[in-house]
Formats: structure tokens, C-alpha cells, sequence
């Protein structure tokens, strides 16, 4: 039955988690805090550790903002195209200021072998990044790339951040003044399909329906971690199933044993519970074992339930599957804490290469 799990078809490679924004819709807590880089050596070996599986499929690069450290993102692409493996990189463009910058370093990726470059646009972006720069990135990435190879995640966002004024950030706030919560909701929500794990489910649950845990009795998170055909590696060895930041089912390092216990059916403990019975599942040991309490304003969906459970059990114990431990710290998170914005980039404000291995 589980003779062919974890077998992705794209699989990123978060080499910081480090960026400029913390956007409210970030499942895996992203921002200034962050300061920790990916060695070349361990880019080198996560690059590496996809030949344990045999089939071919396409590598991403990403954080965080991966043109934070340009020396380092410029490496693993020519890794990558050693190693013949399809690459693609993601960027917020936060960093394109100027013209002539953008293009040089969209040459080099490409004189380096990179074959596509996937840009971030949405309201959520637009509210810490000029949309101004977006469209600066995809111009000079059409020039560099070509159609084929420039992605625009999501092309019609590019209408809505029109809809203000694209060299200043624009609060999501904006929105709901101008439509209303319903259809801002649907707008934003369910037009960005948001999953609701990382900060997303107290930062923009307020933009859709919330429901009690017991709702989400039942869903398991079965086909998300088993199969799951977009998953990541981080910086730390920890392998990312799906979109569920903060949940490791194993080390990438030791993948041989991770893909054999997997098909064996041994699952670490907190990850079997998902398996098997979901985050309500988890919130029946968590409320039992711990002390877990329901938020009493509800939940924005099941991801945002596993998240709220899961910054419980990590506050009360060290769990293995709980990693990256920063992805937890209290003073980032909204709803219970205080979430520490990360300060908006300006219209003018240059960004550093922070390169750091």
C-alpha cells in the first residue's frame, strides 16, 4: 500500500528561512528573525540525496527569499545543472530595485543553468513588498527566460495589487474597506487558496469562516504526509511533507531509512497520529496529556487546528517531529501572542545580500 509514498514530482530546498516580508499567509514562519543559512556542503548533499529516488523530477530553490545570499543561490543552481537535475528558483522580489542588478543576476542563473524562475505575487506580498518590484522581476525575467520559463504565482494577483497604488505596500486591511469582509474573504482566501497551517490561520482567519475542532473530526492527514507530491528539505535535515511547516517526518540526511521505514509502516509517533486521525486526533492526546485548550474563536481549517495543537505539545515537551524549533517561538505568532511583523520594505529600501554558509 505504501510502496510508492514520498514519491515527489517537486521538491524545494529551503536554504533559509530567512526573508524580508513575514507574510501573514507564510506556512512556515518566515522573516527578518531568521538568520540561519544553508552550508554548501549540506546544498551539495540535499542536492545529492534526491538520486535515492529513481525516477527524475524538478528541484526547487527557495526560503525564505533565496537572493538574500545570491553567491550561495548561484552554487546550488550550478549544482543542480551538474547533477542534471530540473531547477527552478523562487523569489518574493523584494530585491529588485534597480534594472541593470535584475537582469545581471537573472543572466548568471541563467548562463548557470537554471532553467525557470517561479516570482510571488499576491495581496499578501503586496503588503510588505511595492508590487512595483514584482513587475520589475517579471519583465527582466521574460527577457532572461523566456515565457516558458517565467512563472507568476498567481497570475491574476497581478490585477488585484493593481487595484492600489504599485510603488507603496498596501495593508490587507485596504482590501476589506473597499469590498467588505465577505467578498474580501473570498478575494483573498479562497481566490489565493490559502492553506490555513503557518500564520495564516491567525492572521487572515478573521477573511473566512472559522469552525470548532470537533468539525475537523474524521480528516486525517493521510494523502498530505504519504503522499505528497510536493514536499521540501531545510536547512536543518528536516524533510517537510506537503506544505506543513514545522513538522519533520524525518531527516533527509538518513533518507534511505526514512523511504524504508515509510513503506514498513513505522511512522514517528506524532506523525502516525496525523496519519491515522488528523489534528483532531492530536488535539484528543494534546487535551488528555497536556492541557491543550480549543481556541474559542474557532479554526480557519484543519492545518490551522494541527498548527495551534502542535505549538501547544512543543511548549509543553521536545517532540522530534516538532523542527525547526524557531518556527515555534512564541513572540512570532499572532492570536495567543503577539506576532512581530517584520517591517515593510520600503519603495526604496535597498536589500542586502546576507550571505551567510
Amino acid at each position: 500500500m505504501y510502496q510508492n509514498s514520498l514519491c515527489p514530482t517537486d521538491l524545494g530546498i529551503i536554504m533559509s528561512y530567512q526573508c524580508q516580508c513575514a507574510c501573514k499567509h507564510c506556512l512556515y514562519n518566515c522573516g527578518p528573525h531568521w538568520k540561519e543559512w544553508m552550508s554548501l556542503q549540506t546544498l551539495r548533499e540535499a542536492l545529492q540525496a534526491t538520486r535515492n529516488w529513481h525516477h527524475r523530477f524538478q528541484v526547487h530553490l527557495t526560503g525564505g527569499e533565496p537572493f538574500l545570499n545570491f553567491s550561495l543561490l548561484l552554487e546550488g543552481v550550478r549544482l543542480a545543472a551538474e547533477l542534471d537535475i530540473p531547477c527552478y528558483v523562487e523569489t518574493n522580489a523584494g530585491w529588485c530595485l534597480h534594472e541593470d542588478d535584475v537582469a545581471a543576476k537573472f543572466a548568471t542563473l541563467r548562463e548557470a543553468g537554471l532553467n525557470a524562475i517561479l516570482i510571488s505575487c499576491s495581496p499578501f506580498h503586496a503588503e510588505k513588498i511595492p508590487p512595483a518590484r514584482t513587475f520589475l522581476a517579471i519583465r527582466k525575467a521574460l527577457d532572461a527566460f523566456g515565457q516558458q520559463g517565467t512563472i507568476v504565482y498567481l497570475p491574476h494577483c497581478l490585477e488585484q495589487v493593481q487595484l492600489f497604488d504599485v510603488g507603496k505596500t498596501t495593508p490587507i486591511e485596504r482590501y476589506v474597506e473597499r469590498f467588505g469582509l465577505k467578498h474580501a474573504g473570498r478575494m483573498l482566501w479562497d481566490g489565493y487558496s490559502i492553506i490555513s497551517g503557518g500564520r495564516s490561520g491567525y492572521a487572515l482567519g478573521h477573511l473566512t469562516h472559522r469552525r470548532p475542532a470537533a468539525a475537523f473530526k474524521g480528516q486525517n492527514c493521510f494523502l498530505e504526509i504519504v503522499y505528497a507530491h510536493h514536499s521540501h528539505f531545510d536547512l536543518y535535515g528536516n524533510y517537510i511533507s506537503w506544505f506543513c511547516g514545522g513538522l519533520t517526518i524525518g531527516d533527509w540526511h538518513n533518507l534511505p531509512q526514512v523511504l524504508d521505514d515509510f513503506r514498513a509502516r513505522r511512522f514517528p509517533p506524532l506523525v502516525d497520529t496525523l496519519i491515522r486521525c488528523g489534528p483532531f486526533g492530536l488535539l484528543e492526546m494534546a487535551r488528555a496529556e497536556y492541557g491543550y485548550q480549543e481556541l474559542d474563536e474557532g479554526y480557519a481549517g484543519k492545518c490551522h487546528l494541527c498548527v495551534d495543537v502542535r505549538r501547544c505539545l512543543h511548549q509543553r515537551e521536545k517532540f522530534v517531529e516538532l523542527q525547526p524549533g524557531g518556527f515555534y517561538e512564541d513572540a512570532l505568532w499572532p492570536g495567543r501572542q503577539s506576532l512581530a511583523q517584520g517591517d515593510a520594505v520600503g519603495p526604496n529600501d535597498p536589500i542586502q545580500d546576507t550571505k551567510k554558509e
